[in-house]
């Protein structure tokens, strides 16, 4: 579907009242390592990762999420299946906000089946990403992540507008700063390499954003030294 296409249906209808599809290629030094396929419907996200096949000799990925919400894009279930090459996850998690706790079931090891504290407003990743789209353009505010068991504050800051070459072509995006603070005073827990591992104090997050009604991430960039990993959107559809 065409770009103004697209901007003429969300004047009428808000973000994710039709089905959005995205991919995107996550790439280091300039090499794509996995690529990520999002479908956002309704109540409910669903994302798969693979690793291709030259990244898959160094560390393979076959990881599938699916996150269920409520209003706000506050997480109800959140379940992943995660197979890494040394590591692997096959969980759900219910949020209980009234009693304020999360309870995760793991299908691997009752040693990972556990009950821990959220914030009222603690989301997974990918519910989190719908939300602070949903709140650009704010200068600056802030959202709960829950993230290894771990109650987490990211504080989102506009940095500026900046004009990028994206699949629709160039167009005016808006870039973001997002910070970490762990407010669980834990330790992390080991977990997959796509959404927890990129949660830390030490290391910042950047988004891009198209600076129109839909908002569409066009591009991520996670500060790690001495080189980041890079997100770009490939494909985008709105059913």
């Amino acid at each position: 579907m065409q770009k103004k296409n697209l901007l003429l249906a969300c004047f009428f209808l808000p973000v994710l009242l039709m089905a959005e599809s995205m991919r995107l290629e996550i790439s280091f030094l300039g090499i794509t390592v996995v690529h990520v396929n999002i479908r956002a419907n309704d109540s409910l996200i669903t994302v798969k990762a693979r690793s291709t096949a030259l990244a898959s000799l160094a560390a393979e990925m076959n990881n599938n999420y699916i996150s269920n919400y409520e209003a706000d894009f506050l997480t109800i279930s959140y379940s992943k299946k995660v197979l890494q090459k040394d590591y692997s996850e096959d969980r759900i998690t219910f949020y209980d906000r009234k009693k304020m706790i999360a309870k995760r079931k793991s299908e691997i090891s009752a040693e990972r089946t556990k009950d821990y504290p959220i914030h009222k407003e603690s989301r997974d990743f990918f519910s989190a990403l719908f939300y602070l789209r949903s709140k650009v353009p704010k200068k600056e505010d802030t959202l709960w992540l829950d993230a290894n068991s771990i109650i987490w504050k990211a504080t989102f800051r506009k940095i500026k507008n900046e004009k990028l070459t994206t699949i629709f072509g160039k167009m005016e995006t808006v870039k973001y700063e997002i910070s970490f603070e762990n407010f669980s005073d834990k330790e992390k827990e080991r977990s997959d390499m796509l959404t927890n591992n990129l949660v830390s104090e030490s290391k910042k997050l950047f988004f891009w954003f198209t600076a129109d009604a839909e908002k569409i991430p066009v591009k991520a960039v996670f500060a790690m030294k001495p080189f980041p990993v890079v997100w770009k959107l490939t494909s985008y559809s709105n059913e």
